[in-house]
This record gives C-alpha cells, sequence and structure tokens, in this order.
C-alpha cells in the first residue's frame, strides 16, 4: 500500500502556525499607554521650555555686539609679556566677580523658576481635570464646548427601528386596507377611472451640529505638544546656534586684543575666552529661565481666567443639553407615535370609509331613499310608550308612534327601567324594518349589508317586466350565469313577481305594462349576493327596480320617481330594437333617442355633473326581444348568422360564465347596432354620456331557436330566457364584486 502524502497535512499546521502568530501577536499587542496629567505637565513645560530657549537665543542675537575691526592688539607692543603679566590677575579678578554675580543671578532665576512651575502645574492640572470631566460630559450629553454648541438632534438605533417598523406597519395597514376596500378599489378600476396617488416623502435632516475632535481632550492635547515641542526645539536648536556664531565672532575679536602672537603663554587670551564662556552660561540660563518663568505665570494666570469661564460655559451648555435631551425624547416619543398613527391611518381610513358607506345605506330606505326607518313591531306596554316619547326626542325614528293623539296628555310616570333581560320590547320586534314615508318593509337583518340599487329604464313595451320576471326565476332557481352566490331575498315585490312569473313560464301569456302610481315606487325585487373573492366574500343587497315605460318620458321637476331613479347605482337601460317606426302602437326610434337625451340630462343635473363629462354609473345596454329581429327590425334575417355565434358564446353551466363570454357576446351586439339602429352610432351616443362604463347585452324573454325566431305567439314557443340575468350580474361586476367565473 502506497504511503500517504503528508504534504497536505504540513500546509494545515502551517496555516495553524501562521494564524496563531497573526492571532497571538495581536492578543500579546500592549494596549497604548494612557495619557496621565504628569506626563501632559511634563510634555506642557518641556514645549514652555523650548520656547523660552528660543526667546533667550533671539534675545541674545540682538544683545552680543558685532565682532571688532582687526587692529592693533596687545602683541605689538615691545614688550607684551610685562604688559600681559599685568594683565592677568585683572581679568580674572573681574571675570570671577562676573560669574560670581551672573551665578547669584541664575540662582535666583531658578528659584523664581521652580515656584512659578509649581504654580503652574497646580493650575494646568486643574486645566486637565477640568478637561476630563468635560469631556465626561460631552459624551454624556453631546454638547461641544469648544464650540460652544448645544447637541443636535441624532438619530439612534430606536429611531432608525421605530421607522422601519412604521413602514412595515404601513405597508401592511395599506394592503389591509386594500382588502377592507377591494370592492371600492376594483369599482373604480373596472369603472376604468384614471386615479393616480402621488406621495412624496421628505425626510428631514438631522442636525448634530459641529462634530466634536476625534479623542478626548488629553489625546489631542499630547499629540498637538508632540508636534509642537518638535517644532520649538528645532527653532531653538536653529536660534542658538546662530547666537552661537555671532557669540563666538564677538569673543574672537575680543580674545585678540590680548593675544600675543608666537607666545607660549597665552593666559589672558584664555582668561578672556573661559570667563566670556562662564559668564555667558550663566546668562543663557538666566534668560532662558527668566522667560520660562514669565510664560508660566502668563499661561497660569490666563488658565484660571480661562477656568472660571470655561466652567460658567460647561454649566450652561450642560443645562442646555439636558433640556434638549429630555426634548429630544420627547419628539422621539412623539414622532414615534406619530409615526405609528400615519402607518395605520390607511387601514382605519379604509375601514372608516366603509363602515361609513354601510352606515349611510342602513339609514334610507331601498326603494324612496328616504331616512324614516324604524323597528317595526308586533306592540307595547301599557303607559311604556307614552312615557318613552315624551322623554325621547320628536326625531327618535325608531320609537313607534301612535295612530291618533290622546285628547290631554298626561304627567309622565317615573319607574324604574326594568331588567334588559325582562323588557319586552325586543321580544316584541317582527324583525321587519319600515319606512314611514313610503311604507317598504325589509328584513332587519339586511339593513346592515351594502346596498345597490339597479333599475330598468326605458320606453313602454319594450320587455323590462319580462326581462325582470325571468330574470328572477333563474335566481330563485339557482341558474343565475355568475360564480358568486346569489340567492332571493323576502321583499314586498315577491308576489307580484310571482304572478308574473307564472303567467310567462306556465300559462305562456304577456304580463302587460307596469303601472304605478306617480309617486309610489315600485317594490323592488331583492336579491342577496355573496361573491368569490379569494380575500374573501363580500355581500351586498341588490334592489331591481321595474319601473312603467313611463318614467323615460315625464320630468324630473314632477315626476318623483324620476328624482330616485337617476341617483341610483347603476342602469339597465333598455333600446327596443322592434320600436323604429311607431307602428303597433310602439314609439319611433327617434322617440327613443329623445326619451334617452332627456333622462340622461335629468341624470347629469341630479348628479350635479357639468356638461361634457361622463356620468360616473356603469349602463347595462340591453337589447330586447333579439328572437323577433327577423321579423320586426330592418335586419331581417342578416341578425341569423348574429345569433348563431351567440349561442356559440352560451355556456352549457351557467356558474362557469366569464365576463370574456359577456364581452364577446356585446362585440356581437355592436357588430349588429349599424344594421339594427339604421342612422344613428349608439355606441357613441351611450359612450357620450357614460364613457367606456358600457356594456351591450342581447336578451330574449323566450328563447333564441332557430326554427322560432319570429314567432309572437307566446303559446308557440318554447320558454328558454337568453341572457336575461347578464346585466344585473354585470353591473355587480362594475361595483367591484367577483362575481364572474375565473377564466
Amino acid at each position: 500500500m502506497a504511503a500517504p502524502n503528508p504534504r497536505p497535512r504540513g500546509r494545515v499546521l502551517l496555516l495553524a502556525a501562521l494564524v496563531a502568530v497573526a492571532f497571538g501577536g495581536a492578543a500579546r499587542a500592549e494596549p497604548a499607554e494612557p495619557v496621565t496629567p504628569e506626563r501632559l505637565a511634563k510634555l506642557r513645560y518641556e514645549w514652555h521650555e523650548q520656547h523660552a530657549r528660543k526667546e533667550a537665543a533671539d534675545w541674545e542675537i540682538n544683545l552680543i555686539a558685532p565682532p571688532r575691526p582687526i587692529g592693533r592688539s596687545i602683541g605689538q607692543f615691545l614688550n607684551p609679556t610685562s604688559l600681559v603679566n599685568e594683565l592677568h590677575p585683572v581679568l580674572a579678578g573681574d571675570y570671577d566677580a562676573l560669574r560670581n554675580s551672573a551665578l547669584k543671578l541664575a540662582d535666583v532665576a531658578r528659584i523664581r523658576r521652580e515656584d512659578g512651575k509649581k504654580d503652574w502645574e497646580e493650575v494646568y492640572k486643574q486645566r486637565i481635570a477640568f478637561r476630563k470631566y468635560a469631556d465626561e460630559q460631552q459624551a454624556a450629553y453631546g454638547f461641544d464646548i469648544d464650540t460652544g454648541t448645544l447637541p443636535g438632534f441624532k438619530p439612534t438605533v430606536f429611531d432608525g427601528v421605530a421607522v422601519v417598523w412604521a413602514a412595515v406597519v404601513f405597508v401592511v395597514a395599506v394592503s389591509l386596507g386594500k382588502r377592507a376596500r377591494r370592492v371600492s378599489t376594483r369599482r373604480a378600476r373596472r369603472a376604468a377611472v384614471v386615479a393616480a396617488l402621488l406621495v412624496l416623502t421628505t425626510v428631514p435632516g438631522c442636525s448634530n451640529g459641529p462634530a466634536p475632535g476625534s479623542g478626548d481632550w488629553a489625546a489631542r492635547e499630547e499629540a498637538e505638544l508632540v508636534t509642537g515641542t518638535k517644532d520649538a526645539t528645532e527653532k531653538a536648536v536653529a536660534a542658538t546656534a546662530e547666537a552661537n556664531k555671532k557669540w563666538t565672532a564677538a569673543v574672537d575679536g575680543w580674545a585678540k586684543l590680548v593675544t600675543v602672537p608666537g607666545a607660549a603663554d597665552a593666559s589672558a587670551e584664555m582668561v578672556v575666552r573661559n570667563g566670556e564662556a562662564q559668564v555667558r552660561k550663566q546668562l543663557q540660563a538666566t534668560a532662558t529661565d527668566a522667560r520660562l518663568t514669565d510664560r508660566l505665570a502668563k499661561e497660569a494666570a490666563s488658565e484660571k481666567t480661562q477656568l472660571a469661564t470655561d466652567r460658567a460655559k460647561l454649566d450652561e451648555l450642560r443645562g442646555g443639553a439636558r433640556w434638549r435631551t429630555i426634548a429630544f425624547a420627547v419628539a422621539r416619543c412623539l414622532g414615534a407615535a406619530f409615526l405609528f398613527g400615519l402607518a395605520v391611518a390607511p387601514y382605519r381610513r379604509a375601514l372608516r370609509k366603509e363602515a361609513a358607506i354601510v352606515k349611510a345605506d342602513a339609514k334610507k330606505c331601498p326603494r324612496c331613499f328616504s331616512e324614516k326607518l324604524v323597528v317595526e313591531k308586533t306592540g307595547t306596554i301599557p303607559g311604556a310608550e307614552e312615557s318613552a316619547r315624551d322623554e325621547d326626542d320628536e326625531d327618535n325614528e325608531d320609537a313607534p308612534r301612535p295612530r291618533y293623539r290622546a285628547g290631554k296628555p298626561k304627567p309622565p310616570v317615573r319607574r324604574k327601567a326594568a331588567p334588559a333581560a325582562k323588557s319586552t320590547a325586543d321580544s316584541g320586534e317582527t324583525g321587519y324594518v319600515e319606512c314611514k314615508t313610503c311604507g317598504f318593509r325589509f328584513l332587519r337583518s339586511y339593513q346592515k349589508v351594502r346596498r345597490l340599487c339597479f333599475p330598468v329604464v326605458g320606453v313602454r313595451n319594450s320587455g323590462k317586466t319580462h326581462l325582470l320576471a325571468t330574470a328572477y326565476d333563474k335566481v330563485r332557481k339557482q341558474k343565475a350565469p355568475a360564480a358568486a352566490t346569489i340567492v332571493p331575498a323576502p321583499s314586498l315585490g315577491d308576489e307580484r313577481f310571482d304572478l308574473y312569473i307564472d303567467l310567462i313560464l306556465n300559462l305562456k301569456r304577456d304580463a302587460g305594462n307596469t303601472l304605478h302610481d306617480v309617486n309610489t315606487p315600485p317594490d323592488p325585487v331583492m336579491i342577496h349576493v355573496r361573491d368569490t373573492d379569494p380575500s374573501g366574500a363580500n355581500t351586498a343587497l341588490v334592489n331591481l327596480f321595474d319601473y312603467s315605460g313611463e318614467l323615460v318620458n315625464q320630468k324630473i321637476d314632477v315626476d318623483r320617481l324620476k328624482k330616485q331613479a337617476v341617483k341610483m347605482d347603476g342602469f339597465m337601460l333598455f333600446l327596443d330594437p322592434t320600436q323604429l317606426d311607431g307602428r303597433s302602437g310602439g314609439v319611433t326610434l327617434d322617440r327613443q333617442l329623445a326619451a334617452l337625451n332627456e333622462f340622461m340630462a335629468d341624470m347629469r343635473e341630479a348628479r350635479k355633473v357639468d356638461p361634457g363629462d361622463v356620468i360616473p354609473v356603469p349602463v347595462a345596454i340591453v337589447i330586447p326581444k333579439f328572437d323577433l329581429l327577423v321579423t320586426r327590425n330592418p335586419i331581417g334575417g342578416q341578425s341569423v348568422p348574429f345569433i348563431r355565434r351567440l349561442l356559440e358564446e352560451n355556456p352549457e353551466q351557467p356558474k362557469r360564465t366569464t365576463l370574456d363570454i359577456v364581452q364577446e357576446r356585446s362585440a356581437i351586439v355592436e357588430d349588429m347596432l349599424e344594421l339594427m339602429f339604421r342612422g344613428v352610432d349608439v355606441r357613441a351616443l351611450v359612450e357620450s354620456y357614460f364613457g367606456n362604463q358600457v356594456m351591450f347585452f342581447p336578451v330574449s324573454s323566450v328563447n333564441l331557436f332557430e326554427n322560432e325566431l319570429g314567432v309572437e305567439d307566446l303559446s308557440q314557443r318554447t320558454i328558454a330566457p337568453f341572457g336575461v340575468a347578464e346585466p344585473f350580474v354585470w353591473l355587480l361586476h362594475m361595483h367591484g364584486y367577483e362575481v364572474f367565473a375565473n377564466r
């Protein structure tokens, strides 16, 4: 067996060793030496010392006389030795006296320097302690004592978390708000309303004021002193060198006066040179000490004054910073609360809008739009009715009203209120709500459901009643062309429409014209809808009104019914293709268009829509009696191919009806409009009022069997209505409800 190769293991060990060395070296690295007051005082003193040296050298440069010119000297005498011997003790004595005086002067200067140094060190150490304390206060409160600026608002991690959290809550709130108002949102989108929402979010800058110097004051002071001392030392050395040069030249000039050329004894010259050097040394030390003492004294006095000023400044900045810190904390809390409120505002606004719509609908009668709704009751407790009516306001619509007035009102009898569990008021309710204006009654459970009202509008004998009756029959038999759950709701119109359904479907007879009082609305057919929204089912109570054909012939100022009809949520507008020339008691096409123009003008006026603007309401244009086009419309036999195409688009299962099928049928009808209504651009006419919120619906309340087309005798026809329920189902779709099957 081959021996394993040890190289990979060796590489691993080498790498581990390198890592250990690297990290070990880092671990063994000693921390930087802390800056102590003694160290700072030493550096500061050295800095002053170098400046004093330079000042003393500059003073000496200015003081030393220039070199004497070369002239006669003692060596030029005939016998200079005797003269030198006489001069030597005199020069030595003078220089001894000068040296002693210079030594005394240097001692005095040194003593003064030491005393001044002690005072200065005490003051400077106070400055160091003060700056250390000031640094701690700056770190705690964020102000800057050097510039005197108070702390600005500084974002923290909490602020960032609060903003991010508010953004997340805002996104969730918007999503929930859209979900709460998804019906209204889809309604606006399907109505082709262009709505642009522009949100300009401006984030104000957070000012922190001038940033204080990096590091603490001691570290910055040390760095400045090291740099300053180095620079001062260089300048002092240069000045000293220049002073030495000038002094040497001056001493050489004086020494030449007592120099004897060629003599072995040069004691006079040495006395001059040594004496000048010793005296100069002491004078240099004295000058340096004097200037150093002066500098230390001046700085100590200045530091004492500055310390008093800085202490007052620190107290002021610290007090202002404390209040600012409190103010910023309060502002941060208020800002967080504001952000949270702003974040949840879309959801709350959506809920409030939806609740406001439902609340407004709950107050209105679905037939006459009156707000005088009361809960219907079977009876009241004797005496309780009068006392309750006296105590409550007259506008309390929930209180029952007497059918007659008593002769003289009796004072109310104060009784203790009975417990809620023993009250008979709730047990006496019938479960219905009654309108005091028109007498309409409907179940109380439907009062808090979203309400929609769709009337059928058209000229007389256009088939409106037949369409509603056959459509209502499909709803009752669960054959409505919708994936949503559509069931009938009990209403006062049920009895009348039961008769219509029996008359049309079973007896195969015409239902006749719809008649109702001018000021009394017809009882609507009520339908409860529960859509298939994947985010949660939406419900609605749909009221279908069967208005008489005379509605479009009345003026809005004289017909109360039209005032109500033009304010409803959508329309099924009938354009009868079999009433074009006025024969057989019908109306002409011009009259239909004139009635349509009058009705649209009244609608524009009632809804306060400016001329030329689109009326914001969806309209289903119903083309009835499609089975009679072959005999009672100029299109004649040309309609048969179109009808065949319509039957191809008819789904075998009504629950599978999609919006595409409805749109394809509408497109087929649009292709037929020019042939059915010659000389009139119906599409352009309707779009001038309602824009793109229009769909065309081919309808036959009988059937579209090809072998029965054109037969007007209902007894010879098979009753299989076509397209009668699609118009109001599409109106539900335009109001945002998910009613059609998916594609």
